[in-house]
C-alpha cells in the first residue's frame, strides 16, 4: 500500500514538474514574441546570408512561441488564426517603384504563386519567395529597359521623318515668293505650318495577365536554362568521352604499347644495380627475326618477357593454337603466347652462348579477366614482381652480366610507333613460320 502511495505521489510531482517547464513567464514571452515580429519585418528587406540566418533565427523563435506560450497572448497560434481569418482578402500589392507607369507594368509581369499568398508565411516559404521576387525583378529590369531603348528609338525615327517633310516643303515657298507684287498683294503670305513632334511618355509595358498569373518557382528555372545550354551540352560530351572515348583510347594505347606500361612498372620497383631492362629487342634466330618485349639481365638470372595487349575476358588453353578474348559480345581470337615463347628464348640463348637459367614469361594487362586457370608461365603486371624476385640464388657473376650487356650493344632497341607508321599504306603481308 505503501508502494502504491509513494508511485502515486512521485507521478504527481513529475508531471506537475513538466507542466510548470512547459510554460513560459508573461514577460520573457512579451520579449520573444516582440524579437519574433522584428525579425519579421526585417526579411521582408533582406537577402542572401542575412535573410538565410534570420529565417533560422525566425523558426526558432516560432517553435518556441509555440510551445511554451501557449496560454499567454503573445502565442504565434492565435495570431495564425487571426491571420486566417483575414486571409480571405485580397492579397497586398507590393510597391516596389515609384513611377505609376512602371508599377503598373510590375504587377501585370509578376504574380505571385500561391505558397507566397498563404499567411502566415514559414520561414523556409519567406525566404524562397524573397528569392524568387529578387530573381523576377532583375528580369524585369531588363525587359523595361529593352523596352525603353526600343520606344527612344522610334521616337528619334519620327522626328527625323519630320524634319525631311519641312525639307520638302521649302521649295514651295521659294516658288510662291518669286511671283509677280499684284498676286502678292490679292493673295494671302502661304505659311508653312510644320507639327513639332510631341515627346512620347516613358513606355509602359503591356504584359498579358493570363500570361503570367500561374507563376511558380520552376518559371525561374526555365529562363535561366537558356543561359547554360552549351555548358550542358559540354558536360554531356565530357561524360560521354570518359564513357566511351578514354576506354577505346586506353585499349588502343595498350594494343600498340603495351609493353610500355610493364617497362615502368618494373623500373619503379626492381633495383637497379641488379637489374637492367632492355625492351623492344629484335634477335636473330633460324628462319627469321625474334621480337622481345622486355629483356632483363640480372645476377638471378636472364628473363625474357612477352607483353599481350588484351584486355578483356581471356580463355586460354596450353594446349591450343589460339586463345579467345571476349569483350562485350564481341570476340576475336589471337596466337598462343605460350608457344612464341619458346623461339624468342632460343635468340637469347645462341646470342649468349647459354643452355639454362632463361625464364620465358608472358604479361597480361592487370584488368584482363581470365575464365580458365593460367598456365605457370602466365602472369599479370601485379603479379610479375613477386615471379622474379622469387629467384634470389645468384647463377652469373658481373663479368658474365657485362658480356651479355656488350652483347646486346649489337642490336638497338625498335622503335614500334616508327614501325605501325610505316606499315600505314601497306598490304598485309602473309606471317612467316616462327611468327605462327
Amino acid at each position: 500500500m505503501l508502494i502504491r502511495l509513494a508511485l502515486i505521489w512521485i507521478t504527481a510531482f513529475t508531471s506537475a514538474a513538466f507542466a510548470f517547464q512547459s510554460n513560459l513567464s508573461e514577460a520573457q514571452c512579451a520579449r520573444f514574441f516582440k524579437e519574433y515580429q522584428s525579425i519579421s519585418k526585417k526579411m521582408n528587406t533582406s537577402s542572401g546570408d542575412d535573410l538565410q540566418s534570420l529565417g533560422n533565427r525566425y523558426g526558432r523563435l516560432q517553435e518556441r512561441l509555440e510551445a511554451f506560450c501557449q496560454n499567454t497572448p503573445y502565442s504565434t497560434k492565435k495570431n495564425a488564426q487571426q491571420q486566417q481569418n483575414t486571409s480571405h482578402t485580397e492579397p497586398e500589392k507590393i510597391i516596389l517603384f515609384s513611377d505609376e507607369a512602371k508599377q503598373l507594368a510590375w504587377e501585370g509581369f509578376y504574380s505571385a504563386p500561391s505558397y507566397c499568398l498563404k499567411k502566415p508565411l514559414s520561414s523556409v516559404n519567406k525566404l524562397r519567395c524573397n528569392n524568387e521576387l529578387e530573381r523576377f525583378q532583375q528580369l524585369f529590369e531588363q525587359q523595361w529597359q529593352q523596352n525603353t531603348k526600343f520606344t527612344n528609338k522610334r521616337s528619334e525615327e519620327d522626328i527625323t521623318h519630320s524634319e525631311q517633310g519641312v525639307e520638302k516643303s521649302k521649295p514651295q515657298e521659294n516658288s510662291i515668293e518669286s511671283t509677280s507684287d499684284e498676286q502678292r498683294l490679292l493673295t494671302k503670305p502661304i505659311q508653312n505650318t510644320v507639327e513639332q513632334p510631341v515627346k512620347q511618355a516613358p513606355p509602359v509595358i503591356d504584359y498579358s495577365q493570363e500570361q503570367y498569373q500561374h507563376t511558380t518557382g520552376l518559371d525561374t528555372l526555365f529562363v535561366y536554362i537558356e543561359d547554360y545550354l552549351y555548358l550542358l551540352i559540354l558536360l554531356l560530351i565530357v561524360l560521354l568521352s570518359l564513357r566511351f572515348i578514354v576506354p577505346m583510347a586506353k585499349r588502343l594505347f595498350t594494343k600498340h604499347f603495351s609493353y610500355i606500361a610493364v617497362n615502368k612498372y618494373l623500373m619503379k620497383h626492381l633495383p637497379v644495380s641488379e637489374y637492367t631492362l632492355y625492351s623492344k629487342i629484335s634477335l636473330p634466330i633460324p628462319g627469321g627475326m625474334a621480337d622481345i618485349d622486355e629483356l632483363i639481365l640480372s645476377p638471378y638470372g636472364i628473363f625474357v618477357l612477352t607483353c599481350q595487349p588484351q584486355t578483356g575476358r581471356i580463355y586460354a588453353d596450353t594446349t591450343s593454337e589460339v586463345w579467345t578474348e571476349q569483350l562485350g559480345k564481341n570476340r576475336s581470337n589471337f596466337n598462343n603466347p605460350c608457344r612464341q615463347l619458346p623461339l624468342k628464348i632460343t635468340g637469347v640463348k645462341q646470342l649468349f652462348g647459354l643452355e639454362e637459367h632463361i625464364q620465358g614469361l608472358v604479361v597480361f594487362d592487370q584488368e584482363a579477366d581470365f575464365r580458365t586457370n593460367m598456365p605457370s608461365n602466365v602472369f599479370q603486371t601485379g603479379q610479375l614482381l613477386a615471379k622474379i624476385e622469387h629467384y634470389e640464388e645468384r647463377v652469373f657473376t658481373q663479368e658474365q652480366i657485362s658480356h651479355f650487356v656488350l652483347l646486346l650493344s649489337e642490336y638497338k632497341p625498335s622503335n614500334p610507333f616508327k614501325d605501325m607508321m610505316s606499315k600505314l599504306g601497306q598490304k598485309k603481308q602473309p606471317q612467316s613460320e616462327w611468327d605462327t
